[in-house]
């Protein structure tokens, strides 16, 4: 369990930020319920202080806090549920604990993976079972960061390249703009503890060697590495909506009635990588090239499941 102090001047950096985030993005609301994911780390934990700093300010009807125990770090995992439940007390707001077994659930498959899809399912069980509008989740810009160069080292296109959204369906992200060391600066001037997740430092997982290894060589670079990078993504989210806009109309042409593979095949081939990239959401380059090969000899191959609805029907 951590707990630092620092100056009250920093407290106001990460409020000023989501503030800012949603006036131009319009990311709350008036009056949602909001249900905050809650690890009990110290992005969280910052996520809820923020919240309920700004509870009246958003107009936020309703906060209440979830926790999903993975009963993957034995003793540590249980430190945190009640680390969680009683922060959750002291902040007068209440918490939903869930505990899943992902060890028996993943059954050789990617941990992670597994306990990414079971969290999420689980928050929005709890959500639509206690009346939540809202998942807020404690995501960063470092978290974005991190996720850019990991699509960067597996080979993607552009959309790999925009990471993920401030807002994607139910799931809100306050802290967008948010850089890590301004969480602490925060958590430091609240003096308020968090827990440190061991795994975070397992450096046999890519995202951690990425977050240790890789960043801190590219920030002595570029100190203003996120900042550049936010910048970089915002440029080629706009290139992005243009592409999608004048591909739509092929999209619609391929899948008039069902999935044309002639159509398809016919095509230049930057078409196709773009239409399986932006139609189907593949985002992985050697996915998308051994897909265009299974289409290219197999005459029944399908892609339907695959759709991607949004470019069918841009914004």
């Amino acid at each position: 369990m951590k707990m630092l102090k620092k100056g009250s001047k920093e407290k106001y950096r990460v409020i000023r930020k989501v503030v800012r985030l949603q006036r131009e993005v319009n990311l709350i609301p008036p009056n949602a319920s909001i249900l905050i994911a809650l690890s009990g780390g110290a992005d969280s934990i910052a996520l809820t202080l923020s919240l309920l700093e700004l509870r009246n300010f958003l107009k936020i009807k309703k906060l209440g806090l979830a926790h999903v125990n993975h009963m993957l770090r034995d003793e540590e995992s249980f430190r945190d549920e009640e680390f969680c439940v009683s922060f959750a007390q002291k902040v007068g707001l209440p918490i939903y604990v869930e505990r899943v077994d992902i060890k028996s659930l993943s059954k050789g498959e990617n941990v992670e993976a597994v306990a990414r899809e079971e969290r999420y399912s689980t928050l929005r069980r709890i959500k639509e079972k206690e009346g939540f509008d809202l998942i807020a989740t404690a995501h960063h810009l470092n978290d974005l960061v991190e996720t850019i160069l990991l699509w960067m080292t597996r080979g993607c296109g552009l959309e790999g390249l925009l990471g993920f959204e401030a807002k994607e369906g139910d799931i809100i992200r306050p802290l967008y703009r948010v850089k890590r060391e301004e969480i602490l600066d925060f958590l430091m001037s609240c003096g308020q503890t968090w827990v440190e997740d061991s795994s975070n430092y397992d450096l046999s997982i890519a995202r951690n060697r990425i977050r240790h290894k890789v960043i801190p060589e590219l920030k002595a670079i570029n100190p203003n590495l996120e900042e550049t990078l936010l910048r970089m993504r915002e440029v080629l989210k706009s290139d992005n909506s243009v592409l999608n806009d004048l591909l739509s109309k092929k999209c619609k042409e391929i899948l008039n009635t069902g999935f044309d593979r002639k159509v398809f095949l016919r095509l230049p081939k930057e078409y196709q990588r773009a239409i399986l990239n932006r139609c189907y959401g593949i985002k992985d380059y050697r996915k998308i090239e051994q897909t265009i090969r299974e289409i290219t000899k197999s005459k029944s191959f399908s892609l339907e499941k695959h759709v991607n609805s949004d470019i069918l029907n841009p914004k």
